[in-house]
């Protein structure tokens, strides 16, 4: 057997994330555990003459970043396609331009991501005839920033079997003109629908190389982030065996839970396969379901109508009986759930069907997902019930502009309250729900300090976070509302070496220098997953 290698990273500070020892200047890394957290010259003579010693001068190491609702095959798929987003397109005709030069996938469509119509200059959507006339032939299909809506063009509607005289799909709406006519655009369940078919239909197109080829692509970009652990939300079994063709070639940089989407629940829970159920570098995490839709597409279910067409109050994909029986199923099987709720009335729909399915202390941690518009009494239901939020700070720049437009400024300032929710007792943990934006937790945490939209305008400051909370919210909370703070979060003994290092210390800098933060490395299970540049 080859010896174990021992690493001592060495003149750096080192932000353990361990109440009570908060920071050190070396870290002893013993093949895929930390040994030791401490003074350097203490670490580097109990490690001894065999030990490898890093010195990081200048450098700061924070335990590695979890980003816990994430989409990593989609994220991979959307890469294969058209940029759209506002710095890549920032007009139809740009985004017109972007989706007639490029090929169609291996799945036969030609898709483009990222655009939202508050934030081009033409400040409307694209439409099905201006799609028709950049791609004619192939089925085109043009995805929100926010996933929960695409506009498509006549060979897709075709494609999708959606004619101008269909009725609206079950959880969705189709876009239509002032004649009835359908405009392209496709709402919730047939937008999703659609993003993982082509998803499906990409990866059936590949052999198992091409498969973990596609998911090293991801993985690699992540982990240039910072980010050691992450999630595919709402994975069906094609994804799943990708990400296990990546992890059994050695291509899956980061560990990943699979957030399963429920209707995958069934062979899962025959096969004996439930939250937990893997491996420390791929392991099933929670099913993902939807109560609501998103509040960038304005299909989110709340209390007031949207200030913007179509004016209407969103959707809603359950009724509290109906979801609480679908939690109560996959909690009695051992899952985790995670559920989708961004309004008012979908929070509030969530939390009652935990209360009917759920044990007391919610022993298994379910949880919301993203809870944009937690009034009061809603938080203190969470905070009693013990259900926990993994949230999306940076949506408050990327997405900010358009909230202001859907919600006007008053209700606008009460979304995304995160210092009331710490502040109730409920635990909120970051993430990115990439692709939808971007994945850097870095832009995040000067997003939950600052609140601060694209625009310029300022979201509800008195809901900022601290320095240590904003770090907090990728670290220790990530990890605990993952079910893995055993073994991940935070820098200590006897836990996995997976830590990041950055050239300067999140704690101590202005939250403005944060977006610009350099990630020198970032090390998963003591090994190297990203290096911007050698460091001896």
């Amino acid at each position: 057997m080859p010896p174990i290698e021992e690493v001592v990273y060495r003149d750096a500070t080192v932000v353990t994330g361990v109440a009570g020892e908060p920071r050190a200047s070396g870290l002893w890394v013993r093949a895929d555990r930390v040994a030791g957290v401490g003074d350097a010259d203490a670490l580097v003579a109990a490690a001894g003459p065999a030990a490898r010693v890093v010195p990081l001068a200048g450098s700061t190491i924070v335990p590695g970043l979890i980003d816990p609702h994430c989409h990593v095959t989609m994220l991979a798929y959307l890469l294969t396609g058209a940029d759209c987003s506002p710095g890549a397109a920032p007009t139809i005709e740009a985004i017109l331009a972007a989706l007639a030069s490029t090929p169609a996938g291996p799945e036969g469509w030609v898709v483009g991501s990222g655009y939202a119509e508050y934030r081009l200059a033409d400040g409307r959507h694209p439409t099905r005839a201006e799609l028709d006339a950049a791609v004619p032939t192939m089925p085109c299909a043009l995805f929100h920033l926010s996933l929960h809506l695409v506009v498509v063009n006549s060979a897709a509607l075709r494609e999708l079997g959606i004619y101008d005289g269909s009725p609206d799909p079950d959880h969705s709406w189709l876009g239509r003109d002032a004649e009835g006519r359908l405009d392209g655009r496709l709402y919730e369940a047939v937008a999703l629908d659609l993003l993982n078919a082509n998803l499906r239909r990409h990866l059936d197109s590949v052999d198992g190389a091409g498969r973990a080829a596609f998911v090293r692509r991801a993985g690699d970009h992540l982990a240039s982030l910072g980010i050691t652990s992450t999630s595919d939300a709402a994975a069906d079994a094609g994804s799943f065996l990708a990400l296990r063709e990546a992890e059994r070639s050695g291509q899956l940089p980061v560990r990943v839970s699979v957030m399963f989407k429920h209707a995958e629940a069934g062979w899962l829970i025959r096969a004996g396969m439930t939250t937990g159920f893997g491996s420390d570098r791929l392991r099933i995490g929670a099913i993902k379901l939807f109560c609501d839709g998103g509040m960038s597409s304005r299909t989110a279910a709340v209390d007031e109508p949207y200030e913007v067409p179509p004016g209407e109050t969103g959707l809603l994909w359950y009724e509290p009986a109906e979801l609480a029986a679908v939690i109560g199923e996959c909690d009695g099987a051992g899952f985790q759930v995670a559920v989708h709720a961004q309004g008012e009335r979908g929070i509030r729909t969530t939390l009652a069907a935990l209360e009917r399915a759920v044990e007391p202390g919610n022993p298994r941690r379910h949880r919301i997902e993203h809870g944009g518009c937690f009034a009061p009494d809603l938080r203190t239901t969470a905070a009693r019930l013990g259900v926990h939020v993994a949230s999306q700070p940076a949506f408050l720049s990327a997405l900010g502009d358009g909230y202001l437009e859907a919600f006007g400024p008053a209700r606008a300032d009460r979304l995304y309250p995160f210092a009331s929710l710490v502040r109730e007792g409920v635990l909120v943990a970051g993430s990115s729900d990439a692709p939808v934006i971007g994945a850097s937790p870095l832009v995040a945490m000067r997003d939950a300090q600052l609140r601060r939209t694209d625009g310029g305008h300022v979201l509800g400051a008195d809901e900022a976070l601290s320095a240590s909370q904003a770090l907090e919210l990728y670290t220790r909370n990530a990890a605990y509302v993952s079910g893995v703070e055993d073994r991940l979060g935070s820098l200590a003994v006897g836990k996995l070496a997976d830590f990041v290092v950055l050239d300067r210390d999140p704690l101590t800098v202005d939250a403005e220098a944060l977006a610009d933060a350099v990630v020198r490395m970032t090390v998963v299970g003591g090994e190297v997953a990203f290096e911007q540049v050698a460091v001896a």
